[in-house]
C-alpha cells in the first residue's frame, strides 16, 4: 500500500523538482521541468523575481503544495527531503544576512 499511486500524482519528480529549486530556482529551471515554460521564461528573465519568486517556490514545494502544469501532484513527495532543505535555506537565509549586515 505504501507504494501506491495517487489519482492525482504525475509523473514529474518531487525530488527532481526541489534539487531543480533549490540549486537553480533563481533561473526558474524547475517551472519549464514542471511544464510551466512561459512562467520559467519570465524568471528566467527577472532572476527569479530577485530571488523572491524563487524562495516562495522552493517553500511551497519544500510543503508538498506545488503542482505540475497539468494540476497534478509531484511524484514521490517525501516530506523529511522538504524539511530538510527548507532548514538548509532557512540557514542560508540567515547566514547571508549576517554576512551583508
Amino acid at each position: 500500500m505504501a507504494n501506491e499511486k495517487s489519482i492525482n500524482e504525475g509523473t514529474r519528480s518531487y525530488t527532481t523538482t526541489l534539487l531543480l529549486a533549490f540549486f537553480l530556482g533563481g533561473l526558474g529551471i524547475h517551472r519549464f521541468y514542471t511544464g510551466y515554460t512561459l512562467i520559467g521564461i519570465v524568471q528566467l528573465l527577472t532572476g527569479g523575481g530577485c530571488g523572491i519568486w524563487a524562495l516562495i517556490d522552493l517553500f511551497s514545494i519544500c510543503t508538498g503544495h506545488y503542482e505540475d502544469a497539468d494540476n497534478l501532484d509531484l511524484a514521490d513527495y517525501n516530506p523529511s527531503l522538504g524539511t530538510l532543505f527548507m532548514w538548509i535555506a532557512i540557514i542560508l537565509i540567515i547566514v547571508s544576512l549576517f554576512i551583508i549586515f
